[in-house]
């Protein structure tokens, strides 16, 4: 698979605006909710994987909460070190890497990022070891179905064959592009059981788009974001539906 690094670091100056985009500021609103609701508000050692410039760190902070920042981006990490804070600590490596302390984490998110490693399922258990019994996981990656649906829908169904078949995706950004696996809520599903993780939820974000197409969502989101977006939330209340998502955020808890 190509490295997402050199992506992101052609990404990195422009990165905070990539989430003004009515679609993308949708899900990661979402994703924030489900994710800080599940966390809760009690002091707790964070550990962001694939933390980029720093977005979700710098607000966990803001929260009280003590945060490590995993990020291989240079451009990306040079960015969240400019978080200056004593409960900030930034690690510039790739999560495959990095040892942390087992049973010493309250909670580990992995926005987007879990799916450009080599392994996702055995990254997930990787990061599950870090956590305290009962510690949260919360792990958002693009859809597999959904983008499926998003390839027919355009009239573009041999890509979307060949995204079926080999569950790889590329994301490309002007003349860099990074190789990424395509997962679906039952491989989410069964990665976070062997990893001796019991599921919270399962939900799809941004449903809509595969009902009524990416282009209409963001004009429905443009024309009235929070009702739009509270038909998001409904959707995504039903597991379901989670497939056809254009994003999965699957939540679990530590047993043991």
């Amino acid at each position: 698979m190509r490295s997402s690094e050199d992506l992101y670091d052609a990404l990195a100056a422009t990165y905070e605006d990539h989430f003004a985009a009515p679609h993308r500021r949708a899900y990661d609103d979402l994703a924030w909710q489900a994710c800080t609701e599940a966390i809760g508000t009690t002091r707790a050692l964070v550990i962001d994987v694939g933390c980029g410039v720093g977005r979700w760190s710098r607000r966990f902070l803001e929260q009280g909460h003590q945060v490590i920042g995993i990020e291989p981006a240079p451009g990306m990490s040079s960015r969240a070190a400019t978080l200056q804070d004593d409960n900030f600590t930034l690690v510039r490596d790739r999560v495959e890497h990095v040892d942390l302390p087992s049973a010493a984490a309250d909670a580990v998110v992995a926005m987007g990022s879990l799916q450009y490693t080599a392994d996702p399922a055995a990254t997930i258990a990787r990061c599950a070891a870090w956590l305290k019994p009962a510690g949260v996981m919360c792990v958002l990656v693009d859809s597999l179905f959904g983008l499926v649906v998003e390839l027919v829908r355009a009239d573009r169904t041999g890509e979307a064959m060949e995204r079926l078949c080999t569950r790889r995706g590329v994301w490309r950004i002007d003349d860099q592009e990074a190789d990424l696996h395509l997962l679906d809520a039952a491989a989410l599903q069964d990665a976070f059981k062997q990893a001796g993780l019991e599921i919270l939820s399962t939900a799809g974000l941004l449903v809509g788009a595969s009902f009524i197409g990416r282009e209409d969502l963001v004009t429905a989101l443009t024309a009235d974001y929070d009702g739009q977006l509270d038909q998001e939330r409904a959707m995504a209340d039903h597991p379901e539906l989670a497939d056809l998502g254009k994003q999965l955020l699957i939540i679990g808890r530590r047993t043991a």
